[in-house]
């Protein structure tokens, strides 16, 4: 805590000495993109294993919430809970919801107490421009938590005036409403959302209610940049079987704040840039709604602040940082707990020859508990034909600490071990990119070899689940993906882009003996089909998917959109028709929890 105080002391210095900068030197505008590069020392040209969300393809997606984002993406499983985003665990390659970090801007915000509040974003979709995501281990850049990958959500910057507004009516007794006002004033740029979700059940104790604000600020000063972001989410939920099949009217209830202020600034050649934050999160929860005995409470926080250095040299850029941060938690049934790390990090991409990037990371983390923990990564491509055939590659070594859940929760049905081990893993992948024109088709295989993994295990169904370290597992698979961006303007018929995806992974686990309740539930095999067309002038989206989980359903379910956008120069109106599992399949991504069937909705869109 008091080296936090001491930095963010030095903080508050170097803005305005930063912001001075140009009166003893002169130089030219700095067009500052750390805040919104997905990786920060590696991307997909240095053989990473990176994808990319742009604004096109998230106003594309259509959305019912901010998560629903990283649903079917190849390599990606978001298992619901609940629909709308109450709840969900993200899983990269075939990891559990602890193993993927969640970032904002370039903070990490996993939850300290459970992954499976890693999805509670105080975020609308209004807020993000695009959303980076790395699908293998990244601690060397992001520490413990970015054990199999992480999804970076980047927030835009307002550029002009505009109100958006949004509303949904649908069956199961669903209303949404929407808003975001982007209001830019001279240097002073600033953008206010709001989100509100009700529905009765699709199913018996499946009710939702959740409301959402943000408020983002931007403000330069000469050759600085301060901006803030604030955010809030409020979520009360039937929670039918979240946690156990045994108790079929759990409820929950949820608070998420998150805060950040990060100034950047030129400084010598290069570009520093600070953040600071915090997040806080409590949530209520009842084991029986309808005989509110057994009740637990549950408050965390995390808070910190990183600096990265970014400085040009030649064709290369390098990368210097340091990341403080402390995690603490008060809960009725895990007690008060807190820890705390020191981390320094360094990363480089260079050019080696005219058709090879390469790039290369390290960070060490300091824990009292653990000690200091070294990982690293490395990458590689090669374009065989510049700007159309590339060949890539990259290994890393990551880890991830056990949460306060797995270290300290016990109850009639599960009990924590304060002796966990550290999870580590080394990730290799390769595959190829190609571009031709409109079409694009990428292919990739991986392999996480992954050590003292944590997971809840047990010798017969009639023991309780106990946290352990499980040894060694290896997870593997390939990934396929082929999108045509066709852009039709035909008046009855224009298909503008087709995509189709294929993922397959699988597990090798080095021990048996047990039962293991999350490390080898993964996705086996799933198959994705978007097609996006306009049909007499209404826009038409199409997006199929099969899915086949290793213990579990197979599915077939998609979804459809109908929209028609009317327009003039300063006014948009859209009316839609929507239907979310338009084959009304049985869809079972947690077992024993039952996603809601065909669900038919429709609504209005306007913007000024």
């Amino acid at each position: 805590m008091k080296k936090i105080l001491r930095v963010f002391i030095f903080f508050l210095i170097i803005f305005p000495c930063a912001a001075c900068a140009d009166e003893a030197v002169k130089m030219e505008k700095i067009v500052v993109t750390s805040r919104r590069d997905p990786s920060a020392g590696g991307t997909s040209a240095e053989g990473f294993p990176i994808q990319a969300l742009g604004s096109a393809d998230i106003s594309q997606a259509e959305p019912n919430a901010l998560p629903d984002l990283f649903n079917n993406l190849p390599g990606l499983d978001l298992r619901y809970r609940g629909t709308y985003g109450i709840q969900g665990d993200l899983s990269v390659r075939g990891s559990t919801f602890e193993q993927s970090a969640v970032l904002i801007d370039g903070i990490k915000v996993n939850d300290p107490q459970t992954g499976h509040y890693n999805m509670d974003i105080p975020l609308t979709v209004f807020d993000v421009e695009r959303i980076g995501i790395n699908k293998s281990g990244y601690s060397a850049r992001y520490g413990s938590g970015a054990f199999a990958g992480e999804t970076n959500i980047i927030t835009g910057i307002p550029q002009k005036k505009a109100l958006k507004l949004n509303f949904t009516f649908g069956e199961h007794a669903l209303s949404t409403e929407a808003f975001s006002l982007s209001y830019p004033y001279g240097s002073l740029l600033s953008r206010v959302s709001y989100e509100h979700a009700l529905s009765k059940a699709a199913r018996p104790n499946t009710d939702f209610e959740y409301h959402t604000a943000s408020f983002y600020l931007n403000k330069e000063f000469g050759q600085s940049t301060l901006d803030s972001l604030f955010g809030y989410q409020k979520k009360d939920y039937g929670a039918d079987s979240f946690y156990s099949n045994l108790y079929k009217e759990e409820e929950e209830h949820t608070e998420t704040f998150f805060t950040k202020v990060g100034v950047s600034a030129p400084i010598s050649r290069g570009t520093l840039k600070n953040n600071l934050y915090l997040r806080r999160h409590w949530d209520k929860f009842i084991l029986n709604r309808n005989r509110p005995t057994s009740v637990n409470y549950h408050t965390n926080y995390i808070y910190g602040l990183n600096s990265l250095y970014s400085l040009p040299l030649a064709q290369a850029r390098l990368s210097l940082g340091i990341d403080l941060g402390d995690e603490l938690i008060n809960s009725t049934n895990i007690g008060k707990h807190s820890r705390s790390h020191e981390a320094a990090l360094f990363g480089i991409t260079l050019p080696l020859i005219d058709k090879l990037n390469t790039g290369l990371g390290a960070r060490v983390d300091h824990y009292q508990k653990w000690g200091a923990i070294g990982s690293y990564n490395a990458g590689a491509g090669f374009d065989i034909l510049k700007d159309k055939l590339k060949i890539k590659g990259s290994f890393s070594r990551s880890f991830r600490l056990p949460s306060f859940t797995e270290l300290y929760y016990s109850d009639a049905a599960n009990r924590g071990d304060a002796d966990l081990k550290k999870e580590t893993a080394d990730n290799f992948s390769a595959g190829l990119d190609f571009k031709q024109g409109c079409m694009s088709f990428n292919f990739e295989g991986f392999l996480r070899r992954g050590s003292n993994l944590i997971d809840y295990t047990r010798a017969s169904v009639n023991d309780i689940w106990q946290a352990t370290n499980l040894g060694r597992v290896d997870f593997s698979g390939v990934e396929a993906g082929l999108r045509a961006n066709i852009g039709g303007r035909g008046k009855i018929f224009a298909l503008k882009e087709a995509s189709f995806s294929y993922a397959y992974q699988t597990a090798d686990k080095k021990a048996d003996g047990f039962l293991s309740k999350y490390a080898l539930d993964i996705l086996q095999n799933r198959a994705i089909l978007g097609i996006f067309t306009g049909i007499l002038g209404l826009d038409f989206n199409l997006e199929l998917s099969y899915t086949q989980r290793y213990y579990g359903s197979t599915y077939i379910s998609g979804d459809v959109y109908l929209g028609k956008k009317i327009a003039n120069k300063a006014f948009s109106m859209e009316p839609f028709v929507k239907v979310d599992n338009f084959t009304d399949a049985n869809c079972v991504d947690i077992a024993g929890v039952l996603l809601p069937g065909r669900w038919v909705k429709s609504g209005l869109k306007f913007e000024w």
